[in-house]
């Protein structure tokens, strides 16, 4: 299997690489916006999807002062494409969103390209194009409604365009403003990575100050500086805040390295990191690290200045890490590149990543998260116009992003398990003659038995279809080792009994 690998790889040139990962890439980026619709965490919802909807729906938008509209506009944008094409239920705008940042996540792959490509490693290239591309983060984190997430294919971009332009020796301003502006677009959808930016442009400056290319340079990056600051400042006008308002109110917020949220070890980004890197298993690279490490001294001193910057703030999440992914996958493909030839190399690491690509990047991009919580109500509110959930002990009913899915006419009541019965089935559906279905729904295992003993059946006024059963292979894999501390992992039950007539 590995010297079919190797021929395939050493028998195509890098561009031809290139477009067999922008297809395969789009290919599972399109899976895992339509499979995996669940919320990655409550920020990915409540700050992105759900305000999204709102400023396409023109209601008032529940954002907090902290958070930039950038993302918001971007994702209402998808949404208002699905619409054109009659895509209006909550399941269809939430996938148009995440195939939308599917497509732009497709940049990364370009400015992959573009970096091994001016860097002369193009064997490297081959292999990190297919990093990028197929393994199993990276379709999940490109279709996630963060501003991390966006970033991190910026940040490849635009690290991209700036190698083109470092081995050009004739390279004007306006060819290194854009490789700056999307590193500035990057930051402007996620601040943090205005570090990035600084730092590479401080190390590109002493670089070409020794070659006398230090006009042109300066001149892009000054004028892709003011482009970032313009473009914040039009970001905030157009929300009607003060200019710079969202910055300065995101400062304020997280003063204090935002303790206020969580405090957590210095090493869990750094934890984070090895994770992303394989490793145990890419210590069998080790010898090409070290070799990979000098190549790639302009991407090196960014990362680790951003690594670090995270893990000394006290509150730390893993999405916190997410604009600098690409770039692991960076060094791992030039370190598995000096090593490709080795024998655990060969035997321990390819074998590895042939499973995470074949295996278990499929099974990412076609497994619900949290599905027991929101598949429901997805599919109710995509089949029927107007429904009442008949609650009992459900996670919907506890769910933080359950404004997203239960979106009026619909409604959800309270109920005990005895009132699982058709005779108040029937009750619900004569108090409102525009109801077309009530949904028995519940995550209390107790309630399973008698919503079967349910399915089936029919009144002069509805009929019960069969009972479904939410909850991913993962979900309930998690919920089956802790049961006790992974409750928002169980499964759910429902049951739809729809008013006769109803087709």
């Amino acid at each position: 299997m590995f010297n079919r690998f190797a021929r395939f790889i050493n028998n195509h040139d890098l561009k031809y690489h290139f477009i067999v990962c922008l297809v395969a890439g789009f290919c599972v980026r399109a899976l895992s916006a339509y499979f995996v619709y669940g919320p990655q965490a409550l920020d990915d919802y409540k700050h992105g999807v759900w305000p999204a909807y709102q400023f396409f729906a023109g209601l008032p938008s529940s954002l907090p002062d902290y958070r930039s509209f950038l993302l918001v506009w971007t994702l209402s944008g998808f949404v208002s494409l699905a619409d054109l094409f009659g895509l209006t239920s909550a399941i269809a705008q939430v996938r148009a969103m995440y195939f939308g940042l599917g497509l732009v996540s497709l940049t990364g792959i370009w400015g992959t390209y573009l970096y091994f490509r001016f860097n002369g490693r193009a064997f490297a290239g081959k292999l990190a194009l297919y990093m990028v591309a197929l393994l199993p983060l990276m379709p999940f984190i490109s279709t996630r409604a963060f501003g991390e997430a966006v970033a991190l294919s910026l940040v490849l971009m635009g690290m991209g365009w700036l190698e083109r332009c470092r081995s050009m020796r004739n390279a004007t301003w306006a060819t290194w403003m854009l490789g700056f502006a999307f590193l500035g677009l990057a930051t402007l959808f996620r601040f943090h990575c205005g570090l990035i930016y600084l730092v590479v442009g401080l190390a590109l400056a002493i670089e070409l100050r020794k070659q006398s290319r230090l006009t042109p340079f300066v001149l892009g990056f000054l004028a892709a500086s003011l482009l970032s600051l313009v473009g914040q400042w039009g970001v905030d006008v157009g929300a009607g805040r003060s200019p710079f308002a969202t910055l300065i109110t995101y400062m304020n917020e997280n003063s204090g390295g935002a303790a206020k949220y969580g405090v957590n070890p210095w090493y869990n980004p750094l934890l984070f990191v090895l994770a992303v890197a394989l490793v145990p298993f890419s210590l069998t690279l080790l010898n090409g690290f070290k070799k990979s490490f000098r190549l790639n001294a302009q991407v090196l001193l960014p990362f680790g200045v951003f690594l670090l910057a995270h893990c000394m703030v006290p509150h730390k999440e893993e999405r916190f890490i997410y604009p600098i992914v690409g770039l692991i996958y960076w060094f791992l493909a030039d370190a598995w590149a000096e090593t490709f030839e080795e024998k655990w190399s060969k035997r321990i690491f390819f074998p590895f990543l042939c499973f995470l690509i074949v295996v278990l990047t499929p099974v990412i991009v076609t497994t619900n998260t949290q599905e027991g919580e929101i598949e429901p109500p997805a599919f109710v509110e995509s089949h029927y116009k107007n429904a009442v959930f008949l609650d009992f002990e459900s996670l919907f009913a506890i769910s933080k992003v359950k404004f997203y899915f239960l979106r009026p006419p619909h409604e959800l009541i309270e109920a005990q398990l005895s009132d699982f019965d058709l005779a108040h089935v029937d009750d619900l559906l004569d108090q409102n003659p525009a109801r077309d279905a009530i949904v028995l729904i519940s995550s209390n295992p107790l309630a399973k038995d008698t919503l079967i003993q349910l399915q089936g059946r029919q009144s002069q006024a509805s009929k019960c279809l069969q009972v479904r059963t939410a909850g991913s292979l993962i979900d309930r894999l998690i919920y089956s080792l802790n049961p006790k501390h992974n409750k928002r992992r169980r499964p759910t039950w429902y049951l739809i009994c729809e008013r006769q007539g109803t087709s």
